[in-house]
């Protein structure tokens, strides 16, 4: 076994300069003090170095302070890293609070050290009871990488004591099978396979490595951190065009994970979507919403428009691990969405709104920032929270369900300012989390006029330029003839 030492630092905000070291290393060796010679003494026969966020913080200013000359002959693990990447199912590993070890604790470095250590060990021996063939995947995705070659490296040596310790040491041989065909041997069945894995290995590796971590997940409820999202933006894009992204010819994982009818049977128990005028209305609905559409529907009073959105919210929820945020102004509605729901064993709804106590808001929050739910429901006015903002943008987003969009028009009976105000946050989210592609929208009415159609695809136009797909029943769409007919003759007269 490889000699390692497990470091932590605090250090001054302003001046950058160490305060604090905490240490230890695996002969159970203390140190804590300020004084960097005894430090650099205590570390100095150990090529290993081994911390949480260690490579980003603590390697940058101990360079400072010490000199990178100093510090070139060690080897630098960073256990933040490979949190992720290794327990990535929910709950996360016990020592970890997003990006932190130990959130009660902040302030005591050796406190730290020895937590990192024990993380540390817990993360070799997951690393071991991983299936070989994902051990290769993640080495050859990663073994390049400034934070996990070091890992890699230690790994070889624990299991090969007689080679020698250079930095030029490797985990293990590689396999000479290319690594796109190794992704998709291990998850056929598991994503789409005919999208091009070529074009992410050599764009982002480390980001398709925690995408393919998430995907061994089979609880919903597992999410990646939202600093890995901050961090490495593709994993949502990556997750995406894996998971949710039904391929035209289709293959074994799209044709059965998206499916509309097994979703509606799989959820709901019901063996097939409702008619309106002979037109499935429903079904088609659900349909656009899975191909990752962009819609308006006009659902009669009474029409089963909750199910329309919520079977999809419940299969993205599934199958990418993703929140789905249904916007509505009628609180009462919300609850009694959610208990509905409740009634079908169907947990993986929330909502967040004025009528809930402190305690319950808190409950809510936290169960949908933590993966619990799939389906949020909340007000238009909660989209000016900074604290509804910092979930959804720790969040991988299916979609935004707008219910009533009426209340996006002036001709519209309920006309509401604050809808007005959706687009722009929208517009503000998707630039905050670096997305190439705009979140689809779904909007759903009874109200058929016209001009309130209109001024709803056109709202989204101009914000978003999202192009609204039209959906109505046979008896709408005549109401609507006839309205535009006998507008068009109030003109000519």
């Amino acid at each position: 076994m490889p000699r390692i030492a497990f470091i932590d630092t605090e250090v001054q905000a302003q001046s950058g300069r160490i305060q604090d070291i905490g240490a230890t290393n695996d002969q159970d060796g203390v140190f804590h003090a300020n004084a960097l010679e005894d430090f650099h003494a205590f570390i100095d026969s150990t090529p290993f170095l081994c911390g949480h966020n260690v490579i980003d913080h603590d390697k940058v200013y101990l360079e400072k302070w010490i000199g990178p000359e100093k510090l070139s002959k060690y080897r630098f693990i960073d256990t933040l890293f490979l949190s992720p990447l290794l327990f990535p199912e929910k709950p996360y590993h016990k020592l970890v609070k997003d990006d932190k070890l130990d959130p009660e604790n902040l302030n005591n470095p050796y406190t730290d050290s020895t937590k990192a250590r024990d993380l540390f060990y817990d993360e070799v021996e997951k690393f071991r009871q991983t299936d070989p063939l994902l051990q290769q995947i993640y080495f050859k995705l990663l073994g390049d990488s400034e934070y996990f070659r070091s890992f890699f490296s230690f790994l070889q040596r624990s299991e090969t004591p007689e080679t020698p310790e250079t930095p030029e040491s490797r985990e293990t041989p590689e396999t000479t099978e290319p690594t796109e065909q190794l992704i998709r041997r291990y998850f056929r069945g598991q994503c789409c396979e005919n999208k091009s894995l070529a074009t992410f290995i050599n764009e982002d590796p480390v980001a398709l490595a925690y995408t393919l971590a998430l995907i061994t997940c089979s609880s919903r409820e597992s999410i990646t951190p939202p600093w890995v999202l901050h961090r490495f933006p593709n994993v949502e894009r990556y997750l995406f065009q894996l998971r949710s992204d039904p391929c035209l010819p289709g293959c074994a994982y799209c044709n059965q994970s998206f499916d509309a009818v097994q979703g509606l049977n799989q959820f709901f128990g019901f063996p097939s979507f409702r008619e309106f005028d002979g037109i499935p209305l429903q079904e088609q609905a659900v349909k656009a919403a899975l191909h990752n559409k962009s819609i308006l529907a006009i659902f009669p009073t009474g029409g089963g428009k909750s199910l329309t959105y919520q079977v999809p919210a419940l299969m993205a929820g599934k199958n990418a691990h993703a929140l789905t945020v249904i916007i509505s102004p009628l609180q009462s509605l919300m609850k009694d969405q959610v208990d509905n729901l409740l009634k079908k064993d169907i947990t993986d709804a929330v909502t967040i709104n004025g009528l809930l106590d402190p305690i319950e808001r808190s409950k809510s929050i936290e169960r949908a920032r933590e993966g619990h739910a799939s389906i949020l429901y909340i007000s238009p006015e909660s989209l000016r929270s900074k604290t509804i903002e910092n979930l959804l943008l720790g969040r991988k987003i299916a979609r935004f369900v707008i219910d009533e969009a009426h209340c996006f028009s002036a001709w519209g009976h309920d006309f509401r300012v604050d809808y007005m105000y959706i687009g722009d946050f929208l517009k503000s989210l998707q630039e905050k989390k670096n997305l190439d592609e705009p979140i689809p929208v779904s909007c759903f009415t009874a109200t058929a006029k016209p001009r309130v159609i209109e001024d709803i695809r056109n709202y989204f136009r101009e914000k978003l330029q999202l192009d609204l797909e039209l959906f109505h029943t046979a008896s709408t769409r005549r109401k609507l003839q006839y309205q535009v007919l006998h507008c068009e003759g109030e003109k000519d007269k």
